[in-house]
């Protein structure tokens, strides 16, 4: 009888994993930044009515983990879980191109078109993501804010990420 040789893990499987296991301190980052706005804008969260209760699984495409926030104002918080774990106690989910979601959350991006071009899915309760597109568009949240950083850095996060979003679609040689 043979044995088969231990596997050893892909270097993607090794990388998700150490993303996985670091998770805590953009847990922090994120959290801080979701009270923060909450902070200077409770009006934006108010609108939200019962909906600031519910948890929203945020799935960007082609990363290994995914975002859970419950925006519940200054108690609200984001974990980050595993893409394919039990989304059970999602009340709602949107998943998509992370370029597409960031701009849905900063203002930026158009969440009618990107949802009736079927470059975004939204699961669940959607009563709850139209609550919350209606309380970000209001809140005039910047990319700086959504990273938790300093709005002057908001000109730089954006000229990148515009390159960032022209290198996927082929227009930027790297």
């Amino acid at each position: 009888m043979r044995i088969a040789p231990l596997r050893r893990p892909s270097s993607s499987r090794r990388w998700t994993e150490l993303l996985y296991r670091t998770r805590r301190p953009v847990e922090v980052l994120l959290t801080a930044s979701l009270r923060s706005v909450a902070r200077r804008q409770p009006d934006a969260f108010d609108r939200l009515g019962p909906v600031r209760q519910a948890t929203i699984r945020i799935i960007p495409d082609h990363l290994p983990v995914a975002f859970e926030m419950r925006p519940d104002g200054v108690a609200g918080s984001i974990r980050v879980v595993r893409p394919d774990s039990n989304a059970g106690g999602a009340s709602a989910r949107i998943s998509g191109p992370l370029l597409t979601l960031l701009a849905l959350f900063d203002g930026r991006g158009d969440a009618d078109g990107a949802f009736f071009q079927r470059r975004i899915d939204v699961d669940g309760d959607t009563a709850a993501i139209l609550a919350l597109h209606n309380a970000l568009e209001a809140s005039e949240l910047t990319m700086a804010d959504i990273l938790g950083l300093p709005r002057r850095l908001d000109p730089m996060l954006q000229t990148a990420l515009s390159v960032v979003g022209r290198w996927r679609q082929g227009e930027v040689r790297p």
